[in-house]
């Protein structure tokens, strides 16, 4: 082999050797940055002022008392639902009612907000019995009363007329009973939103 092919060869073999190791390394530049974020949940806080018990006594059939709640929003999330759940326990003090129940007999009656005082008629904008809302503890306030739900930080005044109906029959078996009823007001949030 002649000196210029051995020199080639050994120079070709230094080229490839350099190459395997500068092959496997190299330079580059490089940087991060983080981002740090914070969740916080809203809060959702209902209060009704006064928590008022609905004490209503020597009453007959015919009978409404108005009663107003005040509403307050006490969170930092718009409240876009409120359900009024009812429950109720009659104390049938002759031990004669049977199957009737005192409940079936009072009306929960919701009154839009123009109203004032006197007679009802005309401020009527849903009602249900204590026994229909004891059954069905989703009766929602907001779209018969607070369009729009309350605001954060806001408060609304809800109108409850209750009535002892009279429905044209006897209901001497009534005297004398009473009934305790448990209002509660559950405020749900509305839908998510993109922020």
């Amino acid at each position: 082999m002649g000196i210029k092919k051995t020199l080639g060869l050994g120079v070709a073999s230094a080229a490839l050797g350099l190459s395997l190791i500068g092959g496997g390394t190299f330079a580059y530049f490089s940087d991060t940055a983080e981002s740090t974020a914070t969740f916080a949940a809203g809060t959702l806080d209902l209060n009704t002022n006064p928590e008022q018990n609905v004490n209503l006594s020597n009453l007959k059939p015919g009978d409404i008392a108005v009663r107003s709640f005040t509403l307050q929003n006490n969170g930092t999330l718009d409240i876009k639902e409120l359900k009024l759940a009812t429950t109720y326990n009659v104390t049938d003090a002759n031990t004669n009612n049977g199957s009737e129940d005192l409940g079936a007999h009072f009306k929960v009656k919701l009154l839009d907000s123009s109203y004032t005082s006197g007679p009802i008629t005309g401020h009527v904008v849903g009602e249900a019995t204590l026994k229909d809302l004891q059954n069905n503890p989703g009766y929602d306030l907001v779209a018969n009363a607070f369009p729009g739900g309350i605001s954060a930080a806001q408060s609304k005044t809800l109108k409850l007329a209750f009535e002892f109906v009279e429905n044209g029959q006897d209901q001497n078996i009534f005297q004398g009973d009473s009934v305790a009823v448990t209002l509660t007001f559950n405020a749900k949030q509305g839908a998510g939103e993109f922020k």
